[in-house]
């Protein structure tokens, strides 16, 4: 449909996401920051089939959608000691925060490996090098999708790949001011549409 056809390209950012952590069938991924690409990355994980997949955020809504689309367990982003005691295997940095990216390297498993999809902004930015070295983690970015999209758009048409939830909102096009306001709150929204029909 139209509709889950919107979120192709936000899907696929979360899809390459996915790919660049690696093999994680059956294993334990924790995703850090749940709008809309962090969801969808729950959603993508999901599908490839990891055991537990444990969804970090600040806010109620988020993990609840997180939750909708795959997440086995959701945890408050001020709970730094059940973050650190996760120990996931593969970590997606979903919030482009450096606290989500200081959670993101407490919750992952000595030998792990980060996913850092959440843009931090340009310059210099304080992240936990020392205990990056000393649990020997894999800290690996991830910069918008290569040739998943049509691997996406197979997903979402046989119904594969849940997103459905991570779509909260959808209004009219002549709405659109109010959209965009919708869209900028994660305490409400999620993935907001514009109806231009």
């Amino acid at each position: 449909s139209l509709r889950r056809a919107a979120l192709a390209e936000p899907a696929a950012v979360a899809w390459h996401a996915v790919t660049r952590a690696g093999a994680v069938a059956g294993r334990t991924a924790m995703v850090v920051g749940c709008g809309p690409i962090g969801a969808l990355a729950v959603g993508v994980l999901r599908r490839a089939g990891a055991a537990e997949i444990v969804a970090v955020d600040l806010h109620d809504r988020p993990l609840a959608i997180a939750t909708a689309v795959g997440a086995t367990r959701t945890l408050h982003a001020g709970d730094a000691d059940a973050i650190a005691a996760v120990a996931a295997d593969v970590v997606l940095e979903c919030s482009g925060n450096p606290r989500g990216l200081a959670s993101a390297v407490r919750g992952a498993v000595r030998g792990g490996r980060v996913v850092m999809v959440g843009l931090l902004p340009p310059g210099e930015q304080p992240a936990l090098i020392s205990l990056a070295i000393t649990r020997e983690l894999e800290l690996v970015g991830s910069f918008r999708f290569n040739g998943e999209i049509d691997a996406v758009l197979a997903a979402l048409a046989d119904g594969s790949l849940a997103v459905d939830p991570v779509i909260t909102h959808e209004l009219p096009v002549a709405d659109a001011l109010e959209a965009f306001a919708v869209a900028q709150d994660p305490v409400r929204s999620g993935k907001v549409l514009l109806d231009f029909s």
